[in-house]
C-alpha cells in the first residue's frame, strides 16, 4: 500500500499563476489530451499533465524544482487541442515565471524585471542612479590617482576608460554572481525534489547530458516539430546566432585589447569596418535585429482566438532583445559621426570604442542572467 502524503496547498502560488497567463488553469479536467499531443512526454512522467495536476493544486515546491517544465517551448499544440480550453502552454509559461521570480537574487529583481509598471524604474531610474553615482566619484577618483587629463572628445572626457571598465565590470560581475546563485539554488531543489518523489537517478553522465542539451540548442530541433507554431524556429535561430555572434566579438575584442599585448602582440582595437571582426559583429547585430523583430510581428499576427495570447512576460523580454540591437546600431552610428573636431577637440583620431564593447558584455549577459534587464538597452558592438 502506499504511504498517505499531505498536501499544503499554495493558494497565493496559484492565483499567481493565473494572473501571469494561466487564468484558465481551473478548465482542466486532467483527460491527458496535452500529454498525447506532446512530441516531448514521454510514458514514465506524463508531462504537461502532472504539471497542470500540481498547479490545480497549488504544489508550489514540486513545480519550481521541477526540471520538466523547462521542457517546453510553448509551441502552442496543447493549447490548440486542449478540448476544454486549458491552455496548458500558457500555464507552464507562467509557471516557468514563477520559477524564475521564486530564484531570481536579489528576489525584487525577479518580479521587476517582469513586471511592466517596473520597466521605468528598471530602464531609466536605476541606470540614471548608477551612471550619476559613477560621474560623482570620477572628479575625486581621477585626482587622487592622477588620471584625470588626456581625454579624447565626448565619449573618453565624459566617461573616462578607467571608469567605463569599472563600471561595467562591477555590473557583470554582479550579474554573473546572481545567475550562479539562482542556478545553486534552483539545483539543489531539483535534487531535493527527486529525492521526495522517489526518482530514480540520471541515466547519463553530466557531461553527455550538456553535450545533448548543447547540441539540441544550436539546432533548436526541438521547434521543428511543431506543428501549430513551426514559424517561430526561424524568429528563434536568427535571434540566438545573432547574440551569439556579438558575444564572440566582444570577448576577442576584450582579449585583442588586453590580453594580447600583454604577450607583444599589436591590438588592432579598436576594429576598421572591414575587420572580420566588426564585419560579424554587424552582421550579427542585423541578425539579431532581425530575429527579435519578426518575433514580435508573429505574436502581433497570431490569430486572436484565445489560444494565442503573449503575456507581458513575453513582450518584455522581445522588446528588450530588439532595443539592445537598435541602440547598438545607434551607438556605432555616434562613433563615426561625432568626431573630435565637432567636439571642439584638435585630435583628428577616431574615438575609442572601448565603451561598446563593456556596454555590450553588461547588456548580454544581464539579459541571459533570467532576463535581468536593467543594464540593457546600452548593448553597442565594436
Amino acid at each position: 500500500m502506499s504511504q498517505a502524503q499531505l498536501l499544503q496547498p499554495d493558494r497565493e502560488f496559484v492565483r499567481g499563476v493565473m494572473a501571469s497567463g494561466g487564468g484558465d488553469l481551473k478548465k482542466c479536467f486532467q483527460c491527458a489530451t496535452c500529454s498525447v499531443v506532446c512530441e516531448l512526454a514521454c510514458e514514465a512522467h506524463a508531462f504537461p499533465r502532472k504539471e497542470m495536476h500540481w498547479a490545480q493544486w497549488g504544489l508550489k515546491d514540486r513545480l519550481v524544482n521541477d526540471p520538466d517544465v523547462w521542457l517546453c517551448h510553448q509551441c502552442n499544440d496543447c493549447s490548440l487541442r486542449c478540448p476544454r480550453g486549458a491552455r496548458p502552454g500558457d500555464v507552464l509559461a507562467a509557471v516557468r515565471q514563477k520559477t524564475i521570480e521564486h530564484f531570481a537574487f536579489p528576489h525584487a529583481f525577479g518580479r521587476w524585471v517582469n513586471s511592466i509598471r517596473a520597466m521605468p524604474v528598471m530602464l531609466v531610474l536605476l541606470p540614471a542612479l548608477l551612471l550619476a553615482a559613477a560621474l560623482a566619484v570620477k572628479g575625486p577618483i581621477e585626482e587622487a590617482f592622477g588620471l584625470a587629463g588626456g581625454h579624447q572628445a565626448f565619449y573618453a572626457s565624459f566617461f573616462p576608460h578607467w571608469l567605463l571598465i569599472a563600471f561595467f565590470t562591477t555590473l557583470t560581475t554582479l550579474a554573473f554572481l546572481g545567475l550562479i546563485v539562482g542556478l545553486v539554488r534552483f539545483w539543489k531543489g531539483m535534487r531535493a525534489t527527486d529525492e521526495a518523489l522517489g526518482r530514480s537517478p540520471p541515466v547519463q553522465g553530466l557531461v553527455p547530458s550538456l553535450l545533448t542539451a548543447l547540441g539540441s540548442i544550436f539546432k533548436h530541433d526541438r521547434f521543428g516539430e511543431c506543428t501549430d507554431r513551426a514559424g517561430r524556429k526561424t524568429s528563434h535561430l536568427l535571434a540566438f546566432y545573432g547574440f551569439l555572434a556579438l558575444f564572440v566579438v566582444t570577448v576577442w575584442a576584450t582579449l585583442d585589447l588586453y590580453l594580447m599585448p600583454a604577450f607583444g602582440v599589436e591590438s588592432l582595437y579598436p576594429f576598421d569596418l572591414l575587420h572580420p571582426m566588426k564585419i560579424l559583429a554587424n552582421v550579427g547585430g542585423v541578425v539579431l535585429v532581425v530575429g527579435a523583430g519578426k518575433a514580435i510581428l508573429d505574436r502581433l499576427r497570431a490569430p486572436d482566438d484565445g489560444k494565442h495570447r503573449s503575456t507581458s512576460f513575453d513582450w518584455i523580454f522581445v522588446w528588450l532583445l530588439l532595443l539592445v540591437g537598435v541602440t547598438g546600431f545607434v551607438v556605432e552610428a555616434f562613433r563615426f559621426t561625432v568626431t573630435p573636431e565637432t567636439m571642439g577637440a584638435t585630435s583628428t583620431r577616431p574615438m575609442p570604442s572601448t565603451s561598446r564593447t563593456w556596454s555590450w558584455s553588461s547588456g548580454c549577459w544581464s539579459t541571459c542572467r533570467i532576463r535581468s534587464s536593467h543594464t540593457c538597452g546600452t548593448g553597442p558592438w565594436p
